[in-house]
């Protein structure tokens, strides 16, 4: 018989955070798994965070312990090494995945080197995909987000949940699709789950914050900008050369509590209750329900707002911090395909990663 070859494949994480530590988490605990049965030998090669990158010493990749402390946010010192330069070191290691799990724009430019120098890249960061259209970064990773494409970006809308991927399947199998339609935040599924069971408003708020469905920052889910994204990155798989600030969104943050403190913020949001709850009443007497809904059709105008869905719907029926997609297509169209579940969570998202990882990391 003769000797069993495993690929070596060196991780370059960029962020550490909540889904960064849960990416570290299961790589440490499926990589022999994944060398018997995939024969990838994953090693995590670099760790970028905001004070700099961790990089191994040899192409074993990081330590458990290591991993572990940097994971729990225990091991704080990293290297003034730049990105370029971790990415060069990795590369002489085995084939390089970037995996930005980290939060805006910052990383695009490392996202698309790595693309133009041949390497892969996997995203739950979706600011970089939702860069201008014209920007010469969105255009180098749109290029690469195809089915045969170094990049990829399952994580990016709804979590673990296999939103991008069965969209792709419908067009690569050349369905037409007519229009998307979605839940797709588990923030905003819980807190209208709420408003509509007749909580006020900034009370499900408050216990959205604490029960850790929303950002540190609420209003960074409340403004909407984050679904949008999601939108418009379904929307650009589908083919549409579209840029973020074509796309209607219906901000719930007050005005005059944009630029207050988050504590203030919260103490002073009872004001939107009166307005909200009246809605929220009003879908109720009419057999629906309010929900903060992502609209993407195949031309014309995308929306992302509130909406009255009737409870009779899937979506509708939607409870708590879930996600709903429904494709409505030329071969799905009076029974569209629908995909719902957890669509938020450190956990989930990583798995959400870790596919395509391991996906790429098979196709290169």
């Amino acid at each position: 018989m003769g000797t069993k070859t495993v690929k070596p494949v060196q991780l370059l994480l960029l962020g550490a955070g909540t889904v960064g530590g849960a990416v570290i988490a299961q790589v440490l605990a499926n990589r022999e798994a994944w060398a018997e049965h995939l024969d990838l030998d994953v090693r995590i090669g670099a760790v970028a965070r905001t004070g700099g990158v961790t990089i191994a010493g040899t192409s074993d990749g990081l330590g458990q312990a290591e991993l572990e402390q940097i994971a729990a946010r225990t091991r704080l010192d990293a290297q003034a090494t730049s990105l370029s330069d971790a990415l060069n070191t990795l590369a002489g290691w085995g084939s390089v995945i970037v995996v930005d799990a980290a939060a805006g724009e910052a990383t695009a430019e490392i996202d698309a080197a790595a693309l133009a120098a041949g390497h892969g890249v996997v995203l739950s960061n979706k600011a970089p995909l939702a860069l201008p259209w014209d920007d010469s970064r969105a255009k180098t990773l749109w290029h690469d987000a195809t089915a045969t494409g170094r990049l990829r970006y399952e994580a990016t809308c709804g979590a673990g949940l296999p939103v991008i991927s069965t969209l792709r399947a419908l067009l690569d199998t050349g369905d037409a699709v007519l229009e998307i339609t979605g839940a797709l935040s588990g923030t905003m599924g819980a807190i209208f789950s709420d408003v509509t069971a007749g909580k006020p408003f900034s009370r499900a708020v408050r216990d959205a914050k604490a029960h850790s469905y929303t950002e540190p920052d609420p209003r960074d889910d409340l403004s909407g900008l984050d679904i949008a994204r999601k939108a418009l990155i379904l929307a650009r798989t589908m083919g549409r050369e579209i840029d973020l600030a074509e796309i209607s969104v219906e901000s719930l943050v007050p005005p005059e509590l944009a630029d207050v403190s988050v504590d203030e913020f919260l103490d002073r949001l009872d004001r939107a209750d009166a307005e909200i709850g009246q809605l929220g009443r009003t879908a109720a007497e009419t057999g629906a329900s309010l929900k903060f809904v992502a609209h993407v059709p195949a031309d014309g105008e995308i929306t992302v707002g509130l909406r009255n869905v009737p409870v009779s719907t899937v979506l509708g029926a939607l409870q708590g911090p879930e996600n709903i997609v429904s494709f409505r297509t030329a071969r799905y169209d009076a029974y569209p395909t629908v995909i719902s579940g957890p669509g938020a969570g450190a956990e989930v998202t990583a798995a959400g990663v870790i596919g395509d990882i391991l996906s790429l990391a098979r196709a290169m």
